[in-house]
């Protein structure tokens, strides 16, 4: 890590730590257009922002200080512990857009990932199915390029980190500071993600696991997220506020059904009942999300799990570089090809067996990289 903290996230850690609530400090941050701008601005400027006094002599009494800022940067510098503020290019864009967002990501592990993302929640105490379920969704999701997101408690977060570990790296956002694994019993996930991915927290370190920190970390898992998927979730299961987040911030909901019977499902069936879209597969997904992030494109198919055409012959390369991430029906892809459709059909089969085409509903298809 660098040695000297630079002036931007000077300021952006310096308005972090200002004892004041994220809601709060968003309008401010709103009104003068950056940390650096509030910092430098005036009690005249506080005034007009509808500051008391109190606060005001707060602000300055910091602004005095900046001995807090300096101590805590070169603490975390010494744990191998990262920083991002909000005014820097490297934030999240999406989190930039919510209402309360964190003024620095703290961050920890191999590197942190700026990539269209989603969220996958559910039922710390999970049936095996929703736990198989999060597993394939995060695999899915990272082959095809996305950032699975998600909280890494025990149970769905467990298995969805699990499921996108197998094939690339996830982003676990943490209710404690990132240098503390919670739950203890994920040790070995946590480190995992530290090898190719990383752990993203607002906490301080040292912040050790309070009750009220995880409800306030989900807004960070959503709004992150292009959309938060709900595996598996009782009426009383806290990815249902994760959910709440994620419509309050615009973001998409999808549910997985399950069991009828089981009581672990009643939360995702009532999500579905409201409006929430019904998932049986990663290709429900990403035929929701793709529209959504056709602007980021270049950077997802980058993202994507490369595939040595090597593999292919000349006829399934001529039909995968026709291919692209925007679904192509059937019959358009036949008459492109001159070819039927039960030839076509056939070699898009193939195609799909080797992991590089995804079909959606309605005999259309998408190229994965």
């Amino acid at each position: 890590m660098e040695n000297r903290m630079n002036e931007v996230l000077m300021y952006c850690l310096w308005f972090h730590l200002l004892p004041i609530s994220e809601k709060i400090k968003y309008k401010w941050w709103q009104e003068t257009g950056s940390c650096k701008n509030f910092f430098e601005a005036d009690s005249n400027i506080y005034i007009e922002l509808g500051i008391d006094l109190e606060n005001i002599h707060m602000i300055e009494a910091t602004k005095e200080n900046h001995k807090t800022v300096i101590q805590l940067y070169t603490s975390i510098q010494e744990q191998e512990i990262h920083v991002i503020g909000i005014d820097e290019s490297e934030y999240p864009i999406y989190l930039k857009e919510i209402v309360d967002p964190p003024f620095v990501l703290f961050w920890k592990g191999n590197t942190f990932i700026n990539k269209p993302a989603l969220a996958i929640v559910g039922s710390r105490k999970c049936s095996e199915y929703g736990y198989q379920a999060a597993i394939e969704l995060g695999y899915e999701l990272t082959k095809v390029g996305f950032l699975v997101v998600s909280g890494m408690a025990r149970g769905i977060d467990e298995a969805a980190h699990k499921g996108a570990l197998k094939i690339g790296e996830t982003l676990a956002v943490l209710g404690t500071s990132v240098d503390i694994c919670y739950p203890k019993q994920n040790y070995k996930l946590y480190q995992d993600i530290l090898h190719t991915g990383c752990v993203v927290s607002e906490f301080v370190p040292p912040t050790e696991p309070r009750a009220y920190q995880f409800p306030k970390r989900n807004r960070i898992i959503s709004g992150m997220t292009l959309g938060t998927i709900v595996v598996e979730a009782s009426e009383r299961s806290g990815s249902l506020i994760t959910a709440r987040l994620a419509l309050e911030q615009n973001r998409e909901v999808f549910a997985v059904p399950g069991n009828f019977n089981s009581a672990l499902s009643k939360g995702s069936h009532r999500l579905i009942q409201s409006g929430a879209k019904l998932v049986t597969c990663g290709s429900d997904i990403v035929q929701e999300i793709m529209p959504q992030i056709s602007i980021h494109m270049t950077n997802f198919t980058n993202n994507c799990v490369k595939i040595p055409t090597q593999i292919l012959d000349k006829v399934e390369i001529m039909v995968y570089d026709y291919l692209s991430w925007q679904p192509k029906e059937l019959v358009n892809i036949a008459n492109q090809m001159n070819m039927t459709e039960i030839t076509i059909e056939k070699i898009l089969l193939k195609l799909e067996i080797k992991g590089i085409i995804m079909r959606l509903p309605g005999r259309r298809y998408v190229r994965l990289n």
